[in-house]
């Protein structure tokens, strides 16, 4: 009897001492498999492994977590139709947390983090080109996808995040460029381009001018001296209508440089809105000074001593007749003086934008003649009618 109990017992504990290395073997089948090109084998083998660990030995290797990450990452970038079932959302996810376990287990340099970290590299490498090859496909939100991805591999990656959100904006998905740029913005990993970019997508694809305005304040304290920032800061206020601040920091601007005419535009915008003409032509007039070539000046200008006339000629219409009569000449040949005072401004306006906008060619064809100059309001109506294809 006591023999059969004592047979028992050494039976009991060889079956026990097998079961602590059953996983260990598993390992070692998962590598031959992997290497062997065997996906669907290593995978079976390398989960059980890990699934039977009940003693420790499996999870506590670097190396046993960097084969379960080498096998992950090859199912990952295998693109053949054999072992398309293996994969799923999760394969990258487990392939980068076996990889992060192994750093954590594994000495700095000891082989199996430098193989680790090779693997993570190249896994990395691997995801962006495929990213870049799509992207230069036009799959922009192939690219995009791809491109979130490689942060899988690299969180912090900035490469991926500025890459993804050029796909994103690309692809008119503009929530997602967003997100994107914010988050190389709020890491502090945003240059003055990737700003740029942020505040544009909020300001002209969301409308979202408070978030924009919110863009260029977190901008400026990065590049406090960026003129385009501050620019762009000025023309948020103006179409946000804080017209006190704007025209504070318009102030400020021109004092630090006063040779800048979009400044002097910006200004006399504001002064033509509220209503202050001669302001408005003052500023107008300095941005014109500073670029001879600065069109929407130029075309203010114009505009602004033309209604000047026409408001005479209104006020005269308005008269009685017997009025009317007696004011005629004076009050033309006082519109005279502000229609030829538009004149040159509408004239360099045309030589700047010489077929772009008929209205412009209209009103100016119309200003000749109420100048007289017949011979040029000829000429150019055969222009008009030419563009129009009359």
């Amino acid at each position: 009897m006591k023999k059969i109990i004592f047979a028992l017992l050494i039976l009991s504990l060889g079956f026990s001492a097998y079961s602590q290395y059953v996983p260990k073997g598993k390992v070692t089948k998962a590598e031959t498999s992997l290497t062997a090109g065997k996906l669907d084998e290593a995978k079976a083998e390398i989960d059980e492994a890990f699934k039977i660990d009940e003693k420790g030995k499996v999870t506590t290797s670097g190396k046993n977590w960097y084969t379960r990450g080498d096998i992950y990452k090859a199912i990952y970038l295998d693109d053949s139709t054999d072992y398309k079932n293996l994969k799923d959302d999760q394969t990258l996810k487990t392939a980068m947390e076996s990889f992060n376990k192994a750093l954590s287990l594994e000495k700095e340099n000891s082989p199996y983090a430098i193989f680790t970290n090779q693997a993570i590299t190249q896994l990395y490498g691997m995801i962006v080109n495929h990213g870049a090859e799509l992207y230069n496909e036009n799959d922009f939100k192939g690219a995009y996808e791809i491109f979130m991805e490689a942060l899988v591999v690299s969180p912090k990656d900035t490469t991926a995040l500025l890459y993804g959100g050029v796909a994103a904006q690309q692809a008119d998905m503009f929530d997602e460029s967003i997100k994107c740029f914010q988050t190389m913005a709020d890491n502090g990993d945003a240059n003055l381009d990737t700003y740029k970019t942020l505040i544009f997508l909020y300001r002209a694809e969301k409308e979202d001018q408070e978030m924009a305005l919110a863009s260029v304040n977190q901008a400026l304290k990065k590049f406090p001296t960026a003129p385009e920032l501050v620019q762009e800061r000025i023309t948020l206020l103006i179409l946000m209508e804080r017209s006190d601040e704007a025209e504070k920091e318009l102030n400020s601007a021109i004092a630090n440089d006063p040779t800048n005419p979009l400044y002097y535009f910006f200004l006399g915008y504001m002064k033509d809105k509220s209503g202050d003409v001669e302001a408005a032509i003052q500023n107008y007039t300095k941005a014109v000074e500073l670029n001879p070539e600065y069109y929407e000046a130029n075309y203010n200008l114009g505009v602004m001593h033309l209604e000047k006339g026409r408001a005479i000629n209104k006020e005269l219409s308005e008269m009685s007749l017997k009025d009317w009569e007696k004011n005629e000449v004076a009050y033309g040949e006082r519109a005279q003086v502000h229609y030829k005072e538009a004149l040159p401004y509408f004239e360099k306006s045309v030589e700047i934008k010489p077929d772009e906008d008929l209205q412009l060619l209209e009103t100016l064809e119309g200003l000749y003649l109420m100048l007289n100059m017949k011979d040029k309001a000829a000429q150019l109506e055969k222009k008009i009618k030419a563009l129009s294809g009359i």
